[in-house]
């Protein structure tokens, strides 16, 4: 086989087809130790050929690098990102121990775990479900993807609804408390003037920047609010989910 490195190169996707398809057609025969090689290489110009290759060797033959494999799916914009996603999803429980590794090192990593739980783990049986039940609990503690978390192990019968009954309940107690003691803390704090305001000078570049910067403090408080808003209503959504749940 050609050098891999100078196949690999010729997977950018301005290469002519016919020679693509020619090292994609050759990086099949890729030795196991060289398959990390295949990982987002180079630029991100090379990045949907590559995954094209990793698809048709599919599992298997890329169990090696299925830690990289999941890394890919962190940003679902990257090249590839997709077609990789559905190679994961097909995999199933040999995934399972990966998914695992990730929901304990990166619980704070939102959007990959949410990625993993919509693209992946949604699309589980009970049965694989089950086997990551104590992740999903302890996601269930934080406050990034818990909901998501929760909502798994109602949805599979994991936990009693009282039981998330109760956990929601706490949460959207705690988090209310929250927001009232930012707006007490800060009472001349108007979001909506302060949008209001920034719209009026959005288009005009040098203006925006001096107000932004001017107001730097209120902008962070007003999204900090925002953010908190936004998860209270994810809980109550959740909250209504359980109600209705049978």
């Amino acid at each position: 086989m050609d050098d891999i490195n100078t196949l690999i190169q010729k997977l950018e996707w301005d290469t002519p087809v016919e020679e693509k398809e020619n090292a994609i057609k050759k990086l099949q025969f890729v030795n196991d130790d060289e398959l990390p090689l295949l990982l987002q290489p180079l630029t991100k110009g090379h990045w949907d050929g590559a995954a094209e290759v990793i698809i048709n060797l599919g599992y298997p033959r890329v169990e090696s690098i299925l830690p990289g494999l999941l890394i890919w799916i962190q940003d679902l914009n990257w090249p590839g990102a997709h077609q990789i996603s559905d190679l994961l999803r097909e995999i199933g429980d040999p995934l399972i121990p990966y998914i695992k590794d990730a929901f304990i090192q990166y619980s704070d990593d939102q959007e990959w775990i949410g990625w993993i739980f919509e693209l992946i783990v949604d699309q589980w049986n009970t049965k694989q479900i089950t086997q990551i039940q104590n992740e999903l609990i302890q996601l269930s503690k934080g406050r990034a993807n818990d909901l998501k978390a929760l909502r798994t192990l109602l949805v599979h019968r994991i936990c009693p609804k009282e039981a998330i009954k109760l956990i929601i309940q706490e949460k959207k107690k705690k988090i209310s408390l929250e927001i009232l003691e930012l707006e007490q803390s800060n009472p001349g704090m108007d979001c909506e003037e302060l949008q209001r305001e920034f719209s009026e000078v959005i288009f005009k570049p040098e203006c925006s920047r001096v107000y932004y910067k001017q107001n730097e403090g209120r902008f962070s408080l007003c999204n900090h609010k925002s953010n908190l808003q936004h998860y209270l209503s994810g809980i109550e959504d959740l909250a209504r989910e359980v109600s209705d749940f049978v």
